[in-house]
């Protein structure tokens, strides 16, 4: 395996853009091409070495994976992993907007915080972010109707609103509390929230699946109750093998703002009571 290190050691004011450091554009460069690359950063551009220490550790392992790990990590460092196709991206500290952006395979670690956009319009791979994330996490690009359409992310913490707004296919799973319109306009896919949602969960949402593991403090009246599910077997589709969720949960269909929605919305009987 070979391992690209960047230690970021200069004072940022001005977003930089990371873009370019994927795993595949590194994967045949030295030391000394990487560090010459030029990073957007406003109107200007700023090159690795001026923004960062480099090294490069390379093993016979017989594993042609490509690591790239930034130490020192700050929201000031956007589209780290955009467009990304293969390889790993470990993040030691917070990231700066639309961290895996447009994503199409491979695996993205952040090790703190991240701003807006994660996994903005995702095809595919895994994004894990182990802080925090602010608004539209999975979301579409703005006046886009084809938001995420595949892949996984998972943030440990928090997020805030909108998050896959037109979600087509893939699954975000939020182990903290979330803020309002979690799948907003959800076209597919499935979004597990685990902790408190504020409310207006699947506003207008046409198909798909959320599931509320914790309380929601205020349901959307067009949705319709069908009753209590045990352990129930999500299908979204006739072909679908399903996903299964353990527990009780009071079931609902809509959002009826649509004709014919299927969107299935599911409230952990633990935590909620029924609202019919």
């Amino acid at each position: 395996m070979k391992e690209v290190i960047f230690t970021v050691n200069a004072e940022i004011d001005v977003p930089v853009e990371l873009d370019s450091l994927l795993p595949k554009n590194l994967q045949d460069m030295g030391i000394e091409e990487i560090k010459k690359i030029q990073l957007p950063q406003g109107n200007k551009k700023i090159s690795v070495d001026e923004l960062c220490d480099v090294v490069v550790n390379e093993n016979d392992d017989g594993d042609a994976t490509l690591k790239v790990i930034i130490n020192g990590s700050s929201m000031k460092l956007k589209r780290i992993g955009e467009k990304m196709d293969g390889g790993e991206i470990i993040v030691n500290g917070d990231a700066g907007m639309y961290v895996g952006a447009e994503m199409k395979s491979g695996k993205i670690t952040v090790n703190g915080n991240a701003e807006c956009w994660v996994g903005q319009n995702l095809k595919g791979g895994e994004i894990v972010i182990n802080g925090n994330a602010k608004d539209y996490v999975g979301s579409a690009y703005r006046g886009d109707w084809r938001g995420m359409n595949g892949g996984k992310i998972t943030i440990n913490g928090n997020v805030g609103t909108e998050i896959g707004e037109y979600m087509k296919k893939g699954l975000i799973v939020i182990n903290g509390n979330c803020k309002i319109m979690p799948g907003v306009h959800q076209n597919g896919g499935i979004i597990m929230l685990n902790g408190e949602v504020e409310g207006r969960a699947g506003g207008e949402m046409l198909k798909g699946a959320i599931v509320i593991n914790g309380p929601l403090k205020s349901k959307l009246p067009s949705f319709e109750y069908e009753g209590i599910v045990e352990d129930p077997l999500i299908k979204l589709t006739k072909k679908d093998e399903g996903t299964q969720i353990k527990g009780a949960y009071y079931k609902y269909i809509g959002d009826f703002v649509n004709n014919k929605p299927k969107g299935q919305l599911y409230l952990s009987v633990e935590h909620n009571d029924p609202v019919y």
